[in-house]
């Protein structure tokens, strides 16, 4: 007689649900949406003559990103959200956002030195409470510790601020 065989399914694409967002060493319970991004302050030049651009540079990097998560209850703080919550301690603190890859616990790529930029509520009727965050940070690194940045010719070299990843392989 014939037998199910269930076959596990190898993805090739990741998705939500095989990734944590850590703020610090603080994984962000009901985490909805992040959305990362560097901006290159990329501009064209213009001279005299023509009305078209004679060079396109890219003048200043900002990474930044943004975080989307539910509310919580004081009992789910206690529970999910290390007790207390997130737009409580913003003001005035450096945070590093870590995206980590729940299959191989490794760390995807980190946004140090990260400062709160500004905060909103979303409260409608009949849904959840939603909060979004909104950061800038120095650098974006890789899970080597190396910058994904590259800046391009400056005259000066600023190192970010070093994470210290030895957290990540106890996920």
């Amino acid at each position: 007689m014939p037998g199910y065989q269930p076959q596990t399914i190898a993805q090739n694409v990741m998705n939500g649900n095989n990734v944590a967002i850590m703020l610090g060493d603080i994984a962000i319970a009901f985490a909805q949406t992040v959305g990362a991004q560097v901006s290159f302050g990329t501009e064209q030049f213009y001279g005299i003559g023509t009305a078209k651009p004679q060079e396109v540079a890219q003048l200043r990097v900002s990474p930044s990103f943004s975080l989307d998560s539910f509310s919580l209850t004081s009992h789910g703080l206690t529970v999910l959200g290390g007790g207390q919550r997130l737009e409580y301690i913003l003001a005035g603190k450096s945070f590093e956002m870590h995206v980590i890859d729940g299959i191989t616990n490794t760390v995807l790529y980190t946004y140090i030195g990260a400062k709160a930029q500004n905060m909103s509520h979303n409260i409608p009727a009949n849904a959840p409470l939603r909060s979004t965050f909104a950061f800038l940070a120095l650098d974006v690194i890789d899970n080597e510790g190396n910058s994904i940045i590259d800046a391009g010719d400056n005259a000066i070299t600023v190192a970010a601020e070093t994470v210290n990843l030895a957290f990540a392989a106890a996920l």
